[in-house]
């Protein structure tokens, strides 16, 4: 009879074991590694937009200072975001994501899908950031979806008052 128990008790233990195994968890399989080289921000371009004037500027000269708005009521920026990529490639998930501050606030947030660089190997993310200001703006942009994080910042000074 104990062998008969002995015997009975070692088949569960068994039943078990296998049972356990079949439901146990699949090891995940490895996420595809990217072919696509790394894209990087080249550059942030603004430009100021004078709504009584309808004329746009450089906010940021490339030899200069960046022009100071004092008071100036009516100027939205452009802003164009340039991405170098290599020609011709994509990946899906990689995204370009701006933020822009005025003062300590956020006024605006944009996160976009990059497409496929031109044969120049260039890809721009337009953004319009509506006036009045009356703080620093800092505008910043950076590429997610890939292995290497690319960043970049400017600011305008905007300030208002007497």
């Amino acid at each position: 009879m104990t062998s008969l128990f002995r015997s009975a008790a070692i088949a569960a233990f068994i039943f078990t074991i296998s049972l356990t195994s079949s439901f146990a968890q699949k090891p995940k399989p490895k996420p595809p590694v990217s072919k696509t080289p790394n894209y990087e921000i080249a550059a942030i371009a603004v430009n100021a937009f004078s709504g009584s004037t309808n004329e746009l500027s450089d906010a940021i000269p490339p030899d200069g200072e960046p022009k100071s708005f004092f008071n100036d009521l009516d100027t939205s920026l452009f802003v164009w975001v340039l991405i170098q990529g290599e020609s011709g490639t994509f990946e899906a998930g990689r995204m370009a994501n701006v933020v822009v501050t005025e003062g300590k606030k956020v006024i605006l947030r944009r996160s976009v899908q990059i497409g496929i660089p031109n044969e120049k190997g260039f890809y721009t993310v337009p953004v319009f950031v509506y006036g009045p200001l009356c703080s620093e703006v800092k505008i910043t942009a950076n590429i997610i979806g890939q292995k290497n994080i690319s960043a970049k910042s400017v600011s305008v000074p905007f300030a208002c008052g007497e």
